[in-house]
């Protein structure tokens, strides 16, 4: 137990076999830079890691999420590993991806330019 009263749980590693029977893994990881480091150094260390297949830069509590595609639980381990080893980064989260939502990607969306929207005229009667 700790002062507040939860308990500390133990984090154990995956057994080596079990790590390579599970075959492929993706990985979305959500990664936080120090302000010491440029965007640009950030994105052209990232070119230098393999599993990196996309990245994104965001707003919000996080600066980046990564697309990590990986062999295997280890090699998942060794992309993460990497990451941190860039000096000036944080991962805070990595999420293991259970399957892809089929079909999104592929409907033609218009991105609508809400500048030359029309909207309609308020009218107020008296």
């Amino acid at each position: 137990m700790t002062a507040r009263g939860a308990q500390r749980r133990t984090v154990r590693p995956v057994p080596a076999r079990a790590q390579q029977a599970c075959g492929p893994v993706q990985a979305i990881a959500r990664v936080r830079l120090a302000p010491c480091l440029s965007r640009q150094v950030f994105e052209g260390y990232l070119q230098a890691i393999l599993a990196v297949r996309s990245a994104v830069h965001v707003i919000g509590d996080v600066d980046y999420e990564l697309r990590l595609v990986c062999r295997d639980l280890a090699d998942l381990g060794a992309a993460l590993a990497s990451l941190r080893r860039c000096q000036g980064t944080e991962v805070v989260s990595t999420a293991l991806v259970l399957r892809e939502v089929e079909g999104l990607n592929q409907r033609a969306r218009p991105v609508p330019d809400w500048g030359s929207v029309s909207r309609p005229r308020e009218t107020r009667s008296a």
